[in-house]
């Protein structure tokens, strides 16, 4: 059975909304913004070959020059949706105007060129042509949080692609006796309609690889994080802390425990509500990140208390972090809560008794307990020769029992 080219790109044009109709539905709801990006390209992909097959209907109409621009337009904008989201799976940012100018510039000057055939063809295959190739430039940056597999999948199509669309282009442009309409008999459709299909599926596939990938990190994540405050929890910051105090005692580097507790957090909580409560535990949370130097390791131990850990740090500077802290707590919560939000804080430093990290938090916990037995609001410093205490009750009976 032989086939039109005008029957392909209807087939094509079905194939890619079903695609677009069936990827959200799979990915379901709570998408991210890189996921949202890729849906939104199949469907603008749908939207351009839909106005595309139209065209073809149409011979030297204002219909046809309306449905092909707008034809041109979605194909365009398609490719820069999905290079966003490549961008957005792969922590890459680059500056969204050249693409966003691409097509801008390409969609009007093709309405502009309308009636000169080969303008429009050689311009409008050779920008995206050019946005295919940036889409593979896109997926072949280093990405070591995103898998390769999907990636490679989205740059072969999209190369495969560019070089049928950019045959297009100079077919239509310079040998337009071969290539005189779009739906022309030309080997060059028939290789397009291949290609087109086959990047289809691999394209969709690829984006749901990049999905689950982005889905099992956001799963990863919730496990280490505290959903209120969006900090490590105690498991996670537990596990980290580990890994610095080894690191800090075989190199001999300086190393500060601060354990904060929010004063008078019940009456918060019973006078003011439990979303005031919630709002400051956030409050503090936020200004923790904002203080925190990227090295220093912050989490959520329990209830209003939080614990830092802050390696390469000695006790001024330590002190002085608690100084910036406070101030800014006082001002943000005076402004954000109407009430004036004040914590009690137990700073140690690692000793030589500091075996392990029970060892360290214990000294940070009993300094944060004389600061709230001396009236709350302050830092209380732990002595840094002092054994935890509890190696002091395993030590006594020892002591007693070799007494005469």
């Amino acid at each position: 059975m032989e086939l039109d080219v005008r029957t392909l790109m209807v087939v094509f044009t079905v194939n890619v909304f079903a695609v677009a109709l069936a990827l959200p539905a799979i990915m379901g709801r709570g998408l991210g913004a890189a996921a949202r990006q890729a849906v939104l390209s199949v469907l603008l992909q749908a939207l351009g070959w839909f106005c595309l097959v139209l065209s073809t209907f149409w011979r030297n109409g204002w219909q046809d020059q309306a449905s092909s621009v707008l034809a041109m337009a979605g194909m365009s904008a398609s490719l820069v949706a999905l290079w966003q989201s490549i961008g957005l799976w792969s922590a890459h940012t680059p500056a969204r105007w050249p693409m966003w100018t691409l097509t801008g510039l390409m969609t009007l000057g093709y309405g502009i060129g309308f009636a000169h055939y080969p303008w429009r063809v050689g311009l409008a295959n050779g920008v995206l042509g050019l946005q295919m190739l940036m889409v593979v430039v896109a997926v072949c940056r280093h990405s070591p949080q995103t898998g390769w597999r999907w990636r490679a999948l989205i740059g072969l199509c999209m190369g495969a692609m560019a070089v049928v669309t950019f045959w297009r282009g100079v077919l239509g442009a310079f040998h337009t006796a071969a290539y005189p309409y779009l739906t022309a008999p030309h080997p060059v459709n028939m290789v397009a309609a291949l290609v087109s299909n086959l990047s289809l599926v691999l394209t969709t596939v690829a984006l749901l690889m990049a999905y689950r990938e982005e889905a099992e990190r956001a799963l990863q994540a919730q496990a280490i994080t505290d959903d209120l405050t969006g900090l490590l929890n105690r498991r996670a910051w537990t596990e980290r802390a580990d890994v610095l105090l080894a690191d800090a005692r075989r190199h001999g580097h300086p190393l500060v425990a601060v354990m904060i507790d929010i004063d008078h957090f019940k009456r918060i909580n019973d006078e003011r509500g439990h979303a005031q409560g919630d709002q400051a535990l956030r409050l503090l949370a936020r200004l923790l990140r904002e203080e925190l130097r990227s090295g220093d390791l912050a989490g959520r131990y329990g209830g209003e208390e939080f614990c830092v850990l802050l390696p390469h740090t000695r006790e001024g500077q330590a002190l002085s972090l608690d100084q910036r802290l406070r101030h800014c707590l006082r001002l943000q919560s005076a402004q954000e809560l109407d009430f004036l939000l004040e914590y009690s804080a137990g700073l140690a430093a690692l000793g030589q008794h500091d075996h392990t990290l029970d060892d360290l938090l214990r000294r940070a916990d009993e300094a944060l307990y004389e600061a709230k037995r001396a009236g709350r609001g302050q830092v209380v410093l732990a002595p840094r020769d002092k054994l935890p205490s509890a190696a002091k009750r395993m030590a006594a009976p020892a002591t007693e029992s070799v007494a005469p």
